[in-house]
């Protein structure tokens, strides 16, 4: 018997329930929780049972399966306390009888396997390559919406649903359309990540938290004209797999200016398109439908900015608003333009870069350099770099208030230990080195062993945690790895980057 109090139980149980991750292994972990008292026995079964889960998997042996928790949730008498709906489709297959295999993983009650018929004469013929005329599909699109009526009706008080699926086919997509249209407008939260199609417009004006990354492969359509409308004034978290055309047309505005206003965002995250480029370059997207609206989002603490072009008036409006965090990966120009703002607000500015991705080196070097320049002390600036074509000059390198330091592809350590030192603020290293043979190990170590013949005293960094790894060979570092200690004092721990 624990010796817990019981609310403190309550707490670490509901805390368990709530931070799962959607699958039904993590959701079986929790069902020990039953078992810890009597008396918690009804509090943990309430919210245990409050989150219903269909999963669909392709096992070794090939076979699709769908599976389910919403029978035990139905034997426990909880379908109408149920507050979160999970779908998750982990097969990444275009086959129509995934819907079917859905239906037919539900309790019996809910008599979903009747209407499934058509979706499985579907996939017999799509699967024997026999042609499937128009109105298989039509009955096919009625069969899925039919399942998620009775879906909806049996689990009615939804209030969170996820949607994680990559299958194109559109009877599985006519299903989930169907589901986020039945649940729209009793949202508070809505996670999905599928593919870019609608078949019906979805109403959502309660949502507090959205996060919508629409998959799509090259030439994709967007919508057809056909898109989600999602009331921008209630929402607090925003997260959005964007740069697609009219993604903003997705929130509603109350008149037709081009103005877009977030009155309790508090959190933004927009992650860019890994087609855009392409397709801007070879003229199949006109850039006038990449045009961004107005934001005003004068609540904002945290923004978000992966790989996605921003447009100088709109990173001035992310910019003015009170942010306490800030991460950008991508293109130093751009991060250089962010950066030119204020930032004495912020507790944690974070920045990553792919040499890659850069025009060329010397401008990564007055971008970057620029940035530290304008930049007031932060408490944390993570910087992360991923040192492949574009070899980098650590001389050349100057980030003053950088706290914390991550390499990828490093080739020079010699120069990197060399830079150090003139980062005054940094507090932790980690560092990829990019060593595949053992005449390049030796040489490695050697240098390790001379730096007291290389430098006459101790650096003067406060750096306390260095982590190195060597890509495989780091077993023959540990010996070596201690003579840092001695070139940097302050060190307090020296290992390998897991």
């Amino acid at each position: 018997m624990t010796t817990l109090p019981l609310d403190i139980l309550c707490r670490i149980i509901k805390f368990a329930a709530y931070s799962a991750d959607g699958s039904l292994d993590s959701w079986a972990n929790m069902l020990p929780y039953l078992a810890i008292s009597h008396e918690l026995r009804m509090d943990a079964a309430r919210y245990i049972y409050s989150r219903a889960i269909i999963q669909c998997t392709l096992p070794p042996d090939a076979t699709f399966v769908a599976s389910t928790n919403i029978t035990l949730i139905e034997q426990n008498g909880f379908l109408n306390t149920a507050k979160l709906l999970a779908i998750n489709d982990e097969t990444n297959a275009f086959r129509a009888d995934l819907v079917h295999l859905i239906a037919k993983a539900l309790p019996s009650k809910f008599d979903a396997l009747s209407y499934t018929s058509a979706i499985s004469s579907i996939a017999e013929d799509e699967e024997t390559r026999v042609s499937v005329d128009e109105e298989q599909y039509d009955l096919g699109y009625e069969s899925a919406e039919s399942v998620a009526q009775i879906v909806a009706r049996q689990l009615p008080n939804i209030k969170d649903l996820g949607i994680c699926s990559t299958s194109p086919h559109p009877i599985t997509l006519a299903f989930l359309n169907a589901l986020m249209e039945l649940y729209g407008r009793q949202l508070n939260s809505l996670e999905g990540a599928m593919r870019a199609n609608f078949s019906k417009p979805i109403y959502a004006d309660k949502l507090t938290c959205l996060s919508l990354f629409l998959l799509r492969e090259l030439g994709d359509t967007y919508f057809d004209g056909i898109q989600p409308n999602f009331m921008p004034q209630p929402l607090k978290v925003v997260s959005l797999g964007f740069d697609m055309p009219h993604s903003w047309d997705m929130f509603i505005r109350n008149d037709d200016s081009n103005t877009l206003v977030f009155e309790n965002l508090k959190s933004l995250q927009l992650i860019g398109d890994r087609f855009s480029e392409y397709e801007l370059q070879d003229g199949s997207i006109d850039p006038i439908d990449r045009a961004w609206p107005k934001l005003v989002v004068s609540q904002l603490e945290t923004l978000v900015l992966f790989e996605i072009p921003i447009p100088a008036d709109v990173a001035e409006s992310l910019m003015s608003a009170p942010l306490k965090e800030l991460t950008y990966k991508g293109r130093s120009d751009y991060a250089h333009m962010l950066c030119q703002h204020s930032t004495r607000n912020l507790n944690e500015l974070v920045l990553a870069f792919d040499m890659y991705i850069e025009s060329n080196v010397e401008t990564f070097y007055q971008n970057t350099n620029a940035i530290f320049r304008n930049i007031s002390k932060i408490p944390i600036v993570r910087c992360t770099v991923a040192d492949l074509d574009l070899k980098i000059n650590w001389s050349l390198i100057d980030w003053s208030y950088l706290t914390h330091l991550y390499v990828q592809n490093l080739s020079d350590l010699d120069k990197i230990l060399d830079a150090i030192p003139a980062m005054p603020y940094l507090q932790f290293a980690s560092l990829i080195v990019d060593i595949n043979y053992k005449t390049d190990l030796s040489l490695f170590v050697t240098m390790l062993n001379g730096l007291k013949q290389r430098y006459s005293k101790p650096s003067s960094s406060k750096l306390e945690t260095l982590l190195i790894s060597l890509l495989g060979i780091d077993d023959e570092l540990d010996g070596a790895l201690d003579e840092l200690k001695w070139y940097f004092p302050k060190l307090e721990h020296i290992g390998k980057v897991e």
